[in-house]
């Protein structure tokens, strides 16, 4: 369906129906994939680490959504993500019910893994958080706090915790910059949740500051294995797809996993796999999207700023839900992210 969509955007392009659009995001981009063809040069295995380049074929949707995104178009955009958000979540909490309860069973959605649902969900969140928000029809919340009060709950159930640290980063955002009196608030909503959900999920939710919890020694493990990689393999890094194949060559001794998919870990994944040139695309490309989209949000209209403010959400919240697992290499959680990084540069494009 992308590819579909690509060559149609490209066919638009060559009958002028669309205008080609020069945005800053592309140079970071362009270094980005300059960084991943080096790393597959001077891979440890080039022949493997070719097979994995089809994932920049995804970035094609930044050029697309930045020629093709409109006011209204968004609006259609947050919509369907809404009802599909509100879809994976109904089954989501259906699972629950039904036995998907437990840190060996969890809930899912219409995704194929937990960590993809709650990815995806998350950012489907703070774009509903963002036009919560900053929304001057309050009408709206007819339907946008019902589908958000659906899927945070499904996100809460997910035993996510990623997910549940991006979320809070969007709500601190939210009140930080915008809106300071919701922090009388939030300590309320803190103490309901504390009562109303499950005993697990509120355990899960404190062995968050645990060192000695399995799962966060794990990500310890993989943080001192990837110190390793990176200082063998700085520039160009180990190749992509590497960091799984070669893990168990610098894994520590007592890490509770012989063998893991990624870092958990955007920062070190990237890094690990495409050196520090790829880690300094990766970087670039935040910086340019949250400086444009910031400065977009000091001078966006009351029809445009919760599309800006919640695509600000978004990054953010998906951003640092990163330091703690690998959903930059998530497709399905790729896609939205990679629409919300371009989205402000169509709706608040800078003047010449």
């Amino acid at each position: 369906m992308l590819t579909i969509a690509f060559l149609v955007w490209v066919a638009a392009l060559l009958r002028h129906d669309v205008a080609w659009r020069w945005s800053p995001l592309y140079a970071p981009l362009i270094v980005y994939v300059t960084a991943s063809l080096a790393a597959v040069v001077f891979s440890l295995d080039p022949s493997y680490s070719v097979t994995q380049l089809d994932d920049l074929l995804t970035l094609g949707l930044v050029p697309m959504v930045i020629t093709l995104m409109t006011r209204a178009r968004w609006e259609m955009q947050l919509r369907l993500v809404t009802a599909v958000a509100v879809a994976s979540s109904a089954v989501g909490l259906w699972q629950y019910a039904h036995g998907a309860s437990n840190l060996s069973h969890r809930l899912r959605g219409l995704t194929t893994h937990y960590m993809t649902f709650s990815g995806w969900t998350l950012v489907a969140v703070l774009l509903l958080l963002g036009d919560m928000a900053f929304q001057h029809d309050r009408r709206r919340l007819l339907w946008t706090f019902p589908a958000f009060a659906v899927c945070t709950s499904a996100l809460f159930l997910s035993y996510t915790r990623n997910a549940w640290v991006g979320l809070g980063v969007g709500l601190v955002l939210v009140a930080a910059v915008w809106k300071p009196k919701a922090f009388y608030l939030y300590p309320v909503v803190a103490v309901l949740l504390a009562v109303v959900l499950p005993r697990p999920v509120v355990q899960r939710v404190v062995s968050i500051f645990d060192l000695h919890q399995p799962a966060n020694y794990d990500r310890l493990c993989m943080a001192q294995a990837a110190e390793e990689m990176i200082a063998d393999h700085p520039v160009f890094g180990m190749g992509l797809g590497m960091v799984q194949r070669r893990y168990p060559v610098y894994r520590r001794d007592d890490a509770p996993r012989w063998e893991i998919p990624h870092l958990h870990d955007n920062i070190l994944q990237i890094t690990a796999e495409t050196g520090f040139l790829g880690l300094a695309a990766y970087v670039a490309i935040l910086f340019v999207f949250f400086r444009h989209t910031w400065r977009a949000l000091r001078h966006a209209d009351r029809s445009t700023f919760p599309a800006l403010a919640g695509c600000f959400l978004a990054v953010a919240g998906i951003t640092v839900a990163g330091l703690f697992e690998y959903n930059w290499g998530d497709a399905e959680v790729w896609i939205i992210t990679l629409a919300c990084l371009a989205a402000p540069f169509a709706l608040a494009p800078e003047e010449p």
